[in-house]
């Protein structure tokens, strides 16, 4: 993993991202502190670009990627943030030298490989969790599960977790997803064939119905051109001045695949300065630390704090109406409803509204109102200690320590250019 982070005010940008990477395996687990995330984007233009989570795209490396769009490039101005972003995304998709149709093929291959491998895998969990569970006779169950297990994930590719519907990603022309089953589906046969050839092989009486193949057929379909992202992805964050821009702004994106000559991607977050805005904090990857830093507390903590105050709210609730004297149960209970649907929710929400207010007010307006006056230099710094600080909390918990080593800074204003610096890990 990766810590990284971008502030802007009006005067100027600065990036900065650690050089830890985290490479496991099946019995090893390993941290080296030397890659590079953060980079120009075009030789002489006041931008840059990071990269976080995925080091590569389609078995290249991204900093070979980002090379080769800087020598077409050639030092071309572009007139904002979001046309360099727009043109590099364009770079990947139209490139055939660089990721050629058979290269393609292979990796839709692979990305519908790891789903079904995630399938498998969780097929295996439930089956042990049943055993332990102790709920019947397995084998009569079998097929049930793996029916479940498939409809749950059919079901997260179409559902965003607030239940709303996921939508086809926009970087897709209209019938997307019919060229992709017209040109992969003997590969999505042959692959649903080795996954269900290899559970019944282990699992004796499993028995996978047509309407079960169906959906791993629209799994395959959907891996590609729903807005998720569940397989391995690369965030990709542009900053900087466009030529037209007098002040900075910032896009990122998550990128997949190349799939029928088209980069799978999606915009992830947006900012821009102008002359009446504040400024712009912008966390991304592991940025646990550096969110408490700015609003005080932990989100976890926040959660926790949720949690237990609506256990203690409706405890203290069910109290008082069980000690209510001359009430019938059929009257508690309608108290207790009408108390826990109305007046309790609207309680919490007051507080920690109210919370929130404290926090805002005391521990992220001071911040906001420090980075919005800080010159270029010491925005540089500030960015550099918030990826310490992500570095220092994994050092004092005794935890994998995936964000560390050297900082890469990137100062960027539209006078000065990109100014680089590499600072050393003093903790």
């Amino acid at each position: 993993m990766t810590s990284e982070v971008v502030l802007m005010n009006r005067q100027a940008v600065a990036m900065a991202a650690d050089s830890a990477v985290t490479i496991s395996g099946d019995r090893y687990l390993k941290t080296y502190q030397s890659v590079d995330k953060l980079f120009p984007l075009v030789d002489g233009q006041p931008i840059a670009v990071m990269i976080y989570n995925n080091a590569e795209i389609m078995s290249t490396p991204w900093e070979t990627v980002i090379s080769l769009y800087r020598e077409q490039a050639r030092g071309r101005s572009l007139e904002t943030v979001a046309a360099y972003a727009d043109d590099f995304m364009e770079f990947l998709s139209g490139n055939p030298d660089l990721f050629p149709a058979d290269h393609q093929d292979t990796e839709f291959f692979k990305v519908v490989a790891v789903v079904y491998t995630v399938i498998a895998e969780e097929f295996d969990h439930q089956v042990h969790k049943f055993k332990d569970a102790q709920s019947g006779h397995l084998r009569d169950h079998l097929s049930s599960i793996f029916e479940f297990v498939v409809g749950h994930i059919h079901a997260d590719y179409q559902r965003y977790p607030d239940d709303t519907r996921r939508g086809e990603l926009p970087c897709f022309p209209r019938g997307m997803d019919e060229q992709v089953r017209r040109r992969y589906g003997g590969e999505i046969d042959q692959l649903i064939g080795s996954l269900t050839g290899s559970l019944k092989n282990e699992y004796s009486g499993l028995n996978i119905s047509e309407a079960t193949c169906a959906k791993l057929r629209e799994i395959a379909v959907f891996a590609v051109t729903k807005d998720a992202f569940f397989e391995h992805y690369t965030g990709v964050v542009f900053a900087g001045f466009g030529a037209r821009e007098k002040f900075p702004s910032m896009r990122s994106y998550l990128t997949s695949s190349v799939i029928l000559g088209i980069l799978k991607r999606k915009r992830d977050r947006e900012a821009s300065i102008n002359a009446d805005s504040g400024p712009v904090f912008q966390p991304f990857a592991q940025d646990r630390m550096i969110r408490t830093f700015l609003t005080g507390m932990d989100e976890y903590l926040r959660m926790f704090i949720y949690s237990e105050t609506l256990k203690l709210s409706t405890g203290l609730v069910t109290d008082i109406v069980s000690r209510t004297p001359n009430l019938t149960d059929a009257q508690r209970d309608a108290i207790f409803k009408d108390y826990s649907q109305n007046n309790l929710g609207h309680a919490l929400q007051e507080f920690f509204r109210s919370v929130d207010n404290y926090q805002y007010a005391v521990h992220t307006r001071p911040i906001l109102r420090a980075i919005n006056s800080l010159p270029k230099k010491e925005l540089g710094e500030t960015a550099a200690s918030l990826i310490k600080l992500n570095s220092f909390q994994q050092k004092v918990m005794h935890s994998i320590e995936t964000v560390g080593g050297p900082i890469d800074v990137a100062v960027i204003t539209r006078n000065g250019g990109l100014e680089w610096k590499r600072e050393k890990p003093e903790l």
